[in-house]
């Protein structure tokens, strides 16, 4: 079986995001990174070899690197309507990703595909914010598959304490915060577990070594999109500048009325989101 250059092991060193960082899109791409209190790995591979496909990823690190931003969209369908619909979607994603509340960010793109898109269109989503300050993780899901998390050596999906339609169903919905033959939820679970490698780059290409022999082909029938994080040992001391981002957002949490769901993530999880 030929490899794909996406497939092969990534030589290149991750880039480093620290600190107003805004990036994103629709298009195929292969990025690891790091960032404060985090290493990650993103991947967007478009069906049928496109360049573009109708998953949206974004990633924003903001206030001095308090906060590290992730975004998955999956546009129903594939191939270019499903396309078009991403392109249109991630146009004002910038400016949304800089909010803090993962629901605020659902709620604007539902409004957004409701009055953009013809009837019929709609979207699942994640979001989930890394707080580098206490070292939690809050998400918010539309009807998106579940974020999946490494405890103690075993993956598990996070729980989930609300639950929202995809976007583009229903106007007026909030959106609440969380704390062939298919994979499916107790497949890809399964597959997870069964990696022994521990560090990031070599739990990354493992995964995809798998992923790819069990579609028996490095094209896959709908979009492929995966967000892989590892958590970096917790620093005793925050950066004076942090600390002054702190003071600012604390005060906007305070305000922040929604109810969310977080996870405190004390011991070196990885994350992942198909």
């Amino acid at each position: 079986m030929q490899t794909t250059a996406w497939a092969l092991p990534l030589t290149s060193q991750p880039d480093t995001w620290f600190c107003n960082i805004v990036w994103g899109g629709n298009e195929r791409a292969l990025e690891t990174f790091t960032m404060p209190g985090l290493d990650g790995y993103l991947l967007s591979i478009p069906c049928a070899d496109k360049n573009t496909g109708g998953d949206i990823y974004h990633v924003t690190v903001c206030n001095h690197g308090v906060f590290s931003k992730f975004l998955l969209i999956d546009v129903a369908g594939h191939d270019d309507s499903a396309a078009e619909i991403s392109s249109r979607l991630k146009q004002p994603l910038s400016k949304l990703m800089t909010e803090l509340g993962n629901g605020a960010i659902l709620e604007e793109l539902n409004s957004k595909l409701l009055s953009t898109e013809s009837s019929g269109s709609f979207a699942t989503a994640a979001a989930a914010t890394y707080n580098h300050w206490d070292r939690s993780l809050t998400y918010a899901y539309a009807g998106h598959p579940y974020i999946l998390i490494q405890r103690d050596g075993v993956w598990r999906t996070l729980p989930e304490c609300g639950s929202s339609p995809p976007i583009g169903i229903l106007g007026d919905i909030r959106y609440f915060e969380k704390d062939g033959t298919r994979l499916g939820f107790d497949g890809l679970i399964a597959l997870l577990n069964s990696i022994e490698q521990t560090t990031i780059n070599g739990f990354y290409q493992a995964l995809i070594d798998a992923l790819v022999a069990l579609n028996g082909s490095e094209q896959f029938a709908d979009d492929l999109t995966l967000f892989l994080l590892k958590q970096q040992p917790g620093s005793k001391k925050l950066l004076s500048r942090t600390a002054n981002g702190i003071r600012k957002l604390v005060i906007r949490m305070i305000k922040c009325k929604e109810p969310r769901c977080s996870t405190p993530l004390p011991s070196l999880p990885q994350i992942a989101n198909l």
